[in-house]
């Protein structure tokens, strides 16, 4: 019987992409008002989604005036400047909730032109021959960067229209299911820190309406300083040439940076940015290496790291940057702020209270590794017509088959 991957006719990425690139809007004028539109920067490009924290935006009223540079939902997003870094290709797709965003210089976009569908085009930038070909002819030294002319010279294997959308079905379904775990991750990451400031910003934690107060303060709670509740030290040095793959992740001053086989930190533990970026705060269960771009939570003298997590991520720690050239934040400026310190037996019950939510969010991120896994591995097989698509069963749809 002759395989039907057989057919498909070798193409040219150029001969089949919308390819465009985005407007030189001027860093002078951006905003940070959230009634602006969003700014779809290199920065905002992660492995397989955007990210929106510490996003610039544009004055709305030029919103329609650009409308060139409108992005839409499906549409294929890929970094030009530094387009590969060790967590991956930076390249996400839009999704309803990315709009509306203009698109920024150095970032393109991609959509499926002359027989390509968009969705089968992400799957292509997704793949391990799309990276493969983007190592051999990055170009430059101080910023590594691709042109549309290097994004276009792919070559691969072009399926018919209806393979196209069945294999595209197949591997979005797997999308779907690790952006619903995500969102479940997202309402209990807001239902943990609606928590805490229930408890120890409002002052309605359990008990609190026989609780005597002292000079507006619930009897039994000091007044202290940062280093009270949790001990900063900077990160340690591990040069790209000794990283090796491994089970320990490795985290940045931009969170997390591909794993290495050794920890230098036990597990629970924090960490936020020391210098390049900073403002992130990073809560980590297991062993880790924190990279000498960071500060990582070396003592937690009240014994709740899930406690200190919280109190450290309300601090706005961009304010206190400390470089001229290079963001940066010392330790010290920030060890000597004022905080309130609760007595340990409410901090017991925080912690009984908000470490199931925990348990259940790192569950959720253990699912979504194994289907990004699962997805990755399938991916290839299919773009190549290693694996025919035609009776592939959706993920999840196996156990109803049985």
């Amino acid at each position: 019987m002759t395989n039907p991957s057989s057919t498909w006719k070798t193409a040219q990425l150029g001969d089949h992409i919308d390819l465009l690139t985005g407007y030189p809007f001027k860093s002078k004028q951006y905003t940070e008002k959230r009634d602006d539109v969003r700014l779809l920067r290199g920065d905002n490009v992660a492995q397989g989604t955007l990210r929106w924290d510490g996003v610039k935006r544009w004055d709305a009223r030029e919103y329609h005036r650009l409308a060139q540079f409108h992005l839409q939902k499906g549409d294929v997003i890929l970094a030009m400047d530094r387009p590969w870094i060790s967590a991956g290709l930076k390249y996400a797709w839009v999704r309803q909730e990315d709009l509306p965003t203009l698109l920024v210089q150095r970032v393109s976009r991609l959509r499926g032109a002359n027989g390509l569908l968009t969705d089968y085009a992400r799957l292509l930038i997704g793949s391990p021959a799309f990276t493969n070909h983007v190592l051999s002819i990055i170009t430059g030294v101080n910023v590594p960067h691709i042109s549309p002319r290097d994004i276009k010279a792919f070559c691969f294997r072009l399926p018919p229209l209806p393979t196209q959308r069945r294999i595209a079905s197949v591997l979005s379904a797997y999308d779907d299911l690790i952006e619903n775990n995500t969102r479940r991750i997202a309402i209990l990451e807001e239902m943990a820190r609606w928590l805490y400031e229930e408890w120890f910003v409002q002052f309605r934690f359990p008990g609190h309406e026989e609780a005597e107060f002292v000079d507006g303060l619930p009897k039994g709670w000091k007044e202290g300083t940062l280093q009270d509740v949790i001990t900063l030290q900077r990160g340690f040095d591990l040069p790209a040439k000794q990283r090796e793959p491994g089970d320990h992740p490795v985290f940045a001053a931009t969170g997390l940076h591909g794993t290495h086989v050794e920890a230098k930190v036990q597990g629970p533990g924090i960490v936020t940015g020391r210098s390049g970026s900073l403002g992130t705060v990073t809560y980590i269960e297991q062993d880790f290496w924190p990279l000498n771009t960071t500060l990582w939570g070396k003592q937690y003298p009240l014994g709740s790291v899930l406690f200190a997590f919280f109190l450290l991520s309300s601090i706005d720690l961009k304010g206190f940057n400390a470089g001229a050239a290079v963001p940066t934040l010392n330790r010290n400026d920030i060890h000597t702020l004022p905080v309130l310190l609760p007595p340990k037996q409410v901090l017991r019950q925080f912690d009984e209270a908000v470490q199931p939510m925990f348990d259940l969010k790192r569950n959720l991120q253990c699912k979504n590794a194994n289907l990004r896994a699962q997805r990755d591995l399938l991916l290839p097989k299919l773009i190549s017509g290693e694996i025919d698509v035609s009776n592939l069963p959706l993920p999840g749809t196996e156990d109803q088959a049985a």
